[in-house]
């Protein structure tokens, strides 16, 4: 009889975009420089989502080109992050 263990790890994947008045502008074409700065200031001061500038542009057809940062930060044995199940083995 053979047995199974599956641990279910998570892993936390790090991406970043500048976001700049070039890409504002790609999400929102018809917005006025005044209003691309007034978004700026929101994101910056926290007043505005983040998710809502990332939604409109899957709305508008605008790809958000992503970097990704770093490694991958699993959460692991080290962390204590991680569920285990057994089975046996179907023949």
């Amino acid at each position: 009889m053979r047995i199974i263990k599956s641990e279910w790890h998570q892993v936390e994947k790090r991406y970043a975009i500048d976001i700049d008045e070039d890409v504002l502008n790609e999400i929102y074409e018809d917005a006025t420089v005044e209003e691309i700065e007034e978004i700026i200031r929101q994101l910056k001061d926290g007043e505005l989502e983040v998710s809502s500038v990332i939604e409109d542009a899957w709305t508008n057809d605008v790809a958000i080109d992503w970097d990704w940062l770093d490694e991958d930060d699993w959460w692991t044995d080290r962390k204590g992050g991680y569920d285990v199940t057994y089975e046996v083995e179907k023949e």
